[in-house]
């Protein structure tokens, strides 16, 4: 095998020692890496050599793959910008993204690198690690593509959702409260109840229902929720009963009102007496 460089050659060279040096006799010089196996080459030593080699491949030079192409391909040139999408490429490889569309479809790099690793080992007695990139990778490197166009689309949606919280904290601070605290406790079918300070239904007044069009100057458009009724009531501090703190909702409310905001149990809701429960 002759690699890109030295660097590269040593790496791989020091990777190989530490899991074959009792099974396959490993030689270096240069950029160049010589494998014998003086034992021959049984179906699992092949197996292992193949799995390790594949794990090699996408350990060390994934990143780097990926990144070249966020910026050449896709033109992303602030690091910021590139590396955020990495993580979000990492993200979908380690099954944190299921819930974007077309993540399922994507088929299995893993698989993939393992196919081309051992082709290269069975039909080549040598190679060199450029002609591997150039000509053997290609579904590879497609994949990594997929995967790269999934994540921009989610690191757009990112981008546009922190713009949307941006406005709204601006909004938030040039309204003058109408409350001082505001109870707000979570029921399935009634939505969100809202308590006063002294534990009275807050009902939603004129101001509150004639907030949402105005939030068409602000260039944010959407629909009369929990969030925009809040708000609207701009209150100093908001005490927030539910037991779904993890839904997307909350965590909008956590970004707008920041620590203004806090969040309970319905358990405690049911200690001051608010828990709906006609």
């Amino acid at each position: 095998m002759t690699m890109n460089s030295s660097h590269e050659a040593v790496s791989l060279y020091r990777f190989l020692y530490s899991r074959f040096a009792n099974t396959i006799g490993i030689k270096r010089q240069h950029e160049e890496i010589e494998l014998r196996f003086t034992e021959g080459l049984s179906e699992h030593l092949k197996s292992e050599l193949i799995d390790s080699m594949t794990q090699y491949m996408i350990d060390f030079y994934e990143e780097r793959w990926i990144l070249h192409m966020i910026q050449e391909s896709f033109y992303f040139t602030d690091e910021s910008d590139q590396h955020d999408i990495l993580d979000i490429v990492k993200a979908i490889f380690d099954g944190e993204k299921s819930e974007l569309p077309k993540v399922d479809r994507l088929p299995s790099r893993q698989q993939i690198m393992r196919k081309v690793i051992e082709e290269v080992l069975v039909d080549h007695s040598s190679f060199s690690f450029k002609s591997l990139e150039t000509f053997r990778l290609n579904d590879y490197f497609e994949c990594l593509m997929e995967t790269i166009e999934l994540a921009i689309d989610e690191f757009k949606l990112q981008q546009e959702y922190a713009v949307f919280v941006d406005k709204l904290r601006k909004i938030v601070k040039t309204y003058k409260p109408l409350h001082h605290t505001v109870y707000a406790v979570d029921n399935d079918k009634a939505g969100y109840l809202l308590y006063d300070s002294n534990y009275q239904v807050v009902e939603a007044p004129p101001t509150v229902r004639s907030f949402y069009p105005l939030l068409k100057q602000w260039g944010v458009e959407t629909q009369p929720s929990l969030l925009l009724t809040l708000i609207g009531l701009a209150p100093v501090t908001i005490n927030v009963f539910t037991n779904r703190e993890d839904h997307g909702m909350m965590h909008t409310l956590r970004k707008v009102f920041e620590e203004s905001v806090h969040f309970y149990s319905l358990k405690e809701a049911e200690k001051l007496g608010l828990l709906f429960t006609g």
